[in-house]
């Protein structure tokens, strides 16, 4: 043998052997890890329809993945990477080197329908091809709306008056029947409902956070002060309108509307100074909070504090409550110790100039939130009344007058649409940062109307029935989520969409349209019939598809998912374009491999000449693990033989019936995976004729007809 040609085998030998050592060791090498740092998140508890909860977090990372990180959530329920706003149904985290870096995902439940939503059937889900899926449990309750916003049943005989009017109707209403708790222990038994987190801790006022770690939590009860030295020692009962501003005297002294829970250190560094904006800090809590001064405060130049911008809002609705239950009371007040700073000594306007252009800002720069809702419910089931600026905040600005709240400036993105039906349509987008958004829906052509700031819109999912801007742009959504249904279209008409980010409401309402989110055509090509997916045998699955009609129909997509999050495309159909009779299709799919639970998932992607497309809905199929089993001998005298090739390693039930179909012989089998070979000496003692074998494994049911000489 030549030298050459020697080098030539031993090159060719040791690619052969790299290819064969490459598909061997992808073969066995281990797929990559989704890490969380959570299983579960604590109920978000009751949310009113078209409202969103307050987020909660949970940290996912990955090592040595082949495929990004796909972040999913079910019905009701949004995803974002941030913690105020790009709310959807799904994140994609890209892996740099196989690695995704600990990353905090922001979750709340955004419902549109009453109903219970239990941590059983809904949950979060992280997954990426080619590693095992991990999942994070949610769970909510959506409650029929008792308190809508605006005039209502509860307040329903204010009237459409405005100003020092207005106030005094509140008054009127807010005041008859109230009652009041004790200082101890009622106020500390209120925090039970009031002021407490969805993980059971107390909601300081103060020192809670939401987008990150806390600096400290509370126990109820437990952790009650006391005595404090240092930030973290106890919870105490924060008069937010000081007690020295009203002598401490009853029922101000307990009212819950102002009372909240705070760190005790935080508390007693607040004092009795009004709130205001801080550049010149003396004091920083753990948590932000400041104590100081500034020349931001509307002229006022005294010493403040100032709580971050979280709850700003909510310390200012607690103040518009004060002036108007106690607007008999408060202009008494004024001489008081620290009160002299803010009040105006009348019951109209009640405050000084300066307090109420702050308290008016930071009513608008923090709009209220499910937090707020909730402890507003949980005062009224106590005392019998309720915060009217909570449940109405327009009361505020109808009131006092003032600035409405600040124009939202991110636009939805990611727009994406699906048929669920000949006229109903599924509209999903990633949430800009307006605290709610309205959808218009148009006929034809493009959104041409746009809301105008401080009108109120009606929504209704129903093209046509909502608030039509002009132009018939009809209102088909308006809350804080990134999903809804749109029904009554018609396949045969071409829509158009736009989403207008706002904040505030009612007549308080600020429209983000110079930057909202204008949609292409949305069009109902397609009139389904039917989709299915099934098993053929062990290596094929038949996809079979049925239109009734198509219009503007270029091709059909049909994609497979292991995981019914993560699809690939596997063929491609060319459609009929336009038709009205029933079109059938079908194509095989090969599987090769399989999930571990041996389930596929299918869908269709119908895609127009134009580019815009829609999908089906997703058909599920499950392979069904037959034992593969041989009776031998047959015909049999004295013995009979059963092997089975098992897949899973189960059990087997051995059945033998006689003609009449009585049992002659039953007994269970242990099986290991592979085969196994089972011997019926039994059969000897049997008289000769015809038997029925029966093999059942699992939900699996194969028989046999067997003669005996």
């Amino acid at each position: 043998m030549s030298t050459t040609y020697f080098q030539y085998i031993c090159r060719v030998s040791a690619k052969t052997f790299l290819v064969i050592f490459l598909v061997v060791f992808s073969k066995f090498t281990k797929a990559g890890s989704i890490i969380t740092n959570i299983t579960s998140i604590p109920s978000f508890g009751n949310v009113y329809p078209y409202n969103s909860s307050s987020s909660l977090n949970y940290s996912v990372s990955g090592t040595s993945l082949t495929a990004p990180i796909v972040i999913s959530s079910s019905a009701a329920f949004e995803v974002s990477l941030n913690y105020n706003y790009g709310y959807g149904n799904k994140i994609t985290l890209t892996p740099l080197a196989g690695t995704i870096a600990n990353t905090k995902i922001f979750v709340r439940f955004s419902p549109t329908l009453v109903a219970s939503y239990p941590s059983t059937s809904n949950a979060i889900l992280n997954s990426s091809i080619g590693s095992a899926s991990v999942s994070v449990s949610v769970s909510g309750t959506c409650i029929a709306t008792t308190i809508p916003t605006g005039v209502n049943t509860y307040f329903n005989t204010i009237g459409n008056v405005r100003g020092a009017a207005l106030k005094t109707a509140l008054y009127n209403k807010i005041s008859v029947g109230a009652t009041s708790v004790s200082y101890t222990p009622g106020v500390w038994n209120a925090y039970a409902t009031t002021d407490v987190q969805p993980n059971g801790k107390v909601w300081d006022i103060y020192s809670t956070r939401l987008d990150q770690a806390s600096p400290y939590e509370y126990t109820l009860v437990s952790n009650q002060c006391g005595t404090y030295s240092v930030e973290g020692n106890c919870y105490n009962r924060e008069h937010s309108f000081p007690q020295s501003w009203f002598n401490s005297a009853s029922p101000m002294v307990t009212e819950l509307n102002h009372v909240f829970a705070s760190d005790g250190k935080v508390n007693g560094m607040r004092n009795n100074y009004p709130y205001g904006y801080v550049t010149n800090a003396t004091y920083t809590s753990l948590y932000g909070g400041k104590l100081g001064t500034s020349t931001n405060n509307f002229g006022y130049t005294g010493v403040v504090f100032e709580p971050i911008d979280e709850y700003k809002g909510d310390l200012a609705r607690g103040y518009f409550f004060m002036a108007t239950r106690y607007e008999n009371l408060i202009a008494s007040w004024t001489s008081n110790a620290g009160a002299t700073d803010i009040l105006a000594g009348n019951n109209y306007p009640v405050f000084k100039p300066w307090q109420l252009s702050l308290l008016l800002s930071w009513h608008n720069l923090d709009p209220v939130s499910d937090k707020e809702i909730k402890r507003n419910n949980a005062i009224a089931a106590i005392q019998g009344n309720r915060n009217p600026f909570i449940d109405s905040p327009q009361y505020a600005q109808r009131i006092w007058g003032g600035a409405i709240h600040n124009e939202p400036t991110i636009a939805s993105t990611d727009f994406s649409y699906t048929n669920n039906g000949t006229n109903t349509v599924n509209l999903s987008w990633k949430t800009g940062n307006g605290v709610r958004r309205l959808v218009i829906c148009k006929a034809g052509s493009a959104v041409n109307s746009l809301p105008i700031d401080t009108v109120a819109y009606t929504a209704n999912s129903v093209f046509g029935s909502g608030s039509n801007l002009g132009n018939n742009c009809f209102v088909v959504y308006n809350g804080t989520g990134s999903s809804c249904d749109v029904t009554g279209l018609n396949n045969t008409t071409s829509y158009y969409f736009a989403i207008v980010e706002y904040n505030g409401v009612s007549n308080i309402s600020n429209y983000n349209t110079t930057t909202y989110f204008n949609s292409g055509i949305v069009s109902l090509p397609v009139k389904w019939l039917s989709l299915n997916a099934k098993f053929i045998n062990p290596a094929n699955v038949l996809i079979n598809w049925k239109t009734a009609s198509e219009i503007n129909n270029n091709k059909f997509e049909v994609e497979k998912s292991y995981d019914g999050n993560n699809w690939i495309k596997i063929s491609e159909v060319k459609g009929a374009g336009n038709s009205n009779s029933i079109k059938s299709y079908n194509i095989t799919d090969e599987i090769g491999s399989m999930n571990s639970n041996n389930i596929l998932y299918y869908r269709i992607k119908q895609i127009d000449f134009d580019g815009n497309f829609s999908y089906s809905r997703v058909e599920k199929v499950a392979k069904i693990t037959s034992e593969k089993v041989v009776v031998s001998p047959n015909p049999f005298t004295n013995f009979l033989n059963i092997n089975i090739f098992s897949e899973t390693g189960s059990s087997a039930n051995i059945t033998l019936l006689n003609n009449w179909g009585s049992k002659v012989i039953n007994y269970e089998a242990n099986l290991i995976i592979g085969d196994n070979l089972i011997e019926i000496p039994e059969v000897q003692k049997l008289s000769n004729g015809i038997y029925i074998l029966q093999i059942e494994s699992g939900s699996n049911v194969q028989t046999f007809k067997c003669i005996k000489n």
